[in-house]
């Protein structure tokens, strides 16, 4: 099984700017690969991801799914990824309706990037105020991800939520999440276009 070089590309923007280039090229030369970068058009295998996350996180005295969360949130907040949180924003005029799209987040990503295969989402509206996402035949550790997005997006769109991971079922991880007030605080800023109208 492979991962889009793109992902890749992402977590390696995460270390470098939260860490510093140095503990990047640390943990890149740990892993005696032969090269310090990742290209962004090209495919890696998975193995090579469990253990680039199993050196960044034994370098940095963190719990991998810590590390994983932590990324999920830097994709939203970092301005740096900008597009990666226009992309979630695209979902829904609230915190209710993004978690609504994410069904549709797969095919969404697929129009900018055509091979960029994310996992399959499921989304169980148990109440108004209480869902289960879960994220279909994914490698381990990848809900932690999808969870560091979920409560940066709660923020964004200035939503109180508890959300929680209940762990792992065979090939498949879930999130509970449960909205305590929709109007919490503000939002940042989204406008529909690059510079455009809000």
């Amino acid at each position: 099984m492979t991962i889009h070089g793109l992902i890749f590309w992402c977590f390696e923007g995460f270390l470098i700017f939260t860490y510093g280039a140095s503990r990047w090229r640390s943990i890149i030369g740990n892993l005696e690969l032969g090269y310090d970068s990742f290209e962004p058009l090209f495919r890696y295998d998975i193995d090579l991801a469990n253990r680039l996350v199993t050196e960044a996180a034994r370098q940095l005295d963190k719990p991998p799914d810590t590390l994983l969360e932590d990324f999920g949130t830097f994709l939203v907040t970092d301005q740096r990824v900008e597009r990666v949180r226009r992309l979630l924003r695209f979902g829904g005029v609230d915190y209710t309706d993004f978690l609504h799209s994410l069904e549709d987040l797969s095919g969404r990503a697929q129009l900018a990037v055509p091979d960029l295969d994310l996992p399959a989402i499921e989304l169980d509206a148990i109440t108004a105020d209480e869902f289960l996402i879960t994220c279909r035949g994914v490698s381990q550790g990848v809900g932690f991800i999808l969870l560091g997005v979920l409560r940066a997006l709660a923020d964004d769109y200035g939503a109180l939520a508890y959300l929680e991971h209940l762990g792992r079922k065979g090939q498949d991880e879930t999130i509970s999440v449960r909205l305590l007030e929709m109007r919490h605080g503000t939002g940042r800023a989204f406008h529909l276009a690059a510079g455009g109208v809000p």
